[in-house]
């Protein structure tokens, strides 16, 4: 199952923006990854299904909160 490795405060610069937060480092086994990108579809706004989307909403809140 996907697990959060490491999280860690970060102040970075990406695109021309200097962001401080935090960096968090996830770790999804290659078949979670195939299986997420397989029922994904960028032009469809349904897309991912519920059930996905609230895991990867929850495995990041459960990190931002520790």
């Amino acid at each position: 199952m996907k697990q959060v490795v490491h999280i860690f405060e970060a102040a970075a610069g990406f695109e021309g923006y200097e962001i401080d937060g935090k960096i968090i480092e996830i770790c999804i086994s290659k078949d979670e990854i195939a299986a997420m990108l397989q029922s994904y579809d960028p032009n469809d706004f349904n897309s991912p299904d519920i059930v996905t989307c609230r895991a990867l909403a929850r495995l990041i809140l459960d990190a931002l909160n520790s």
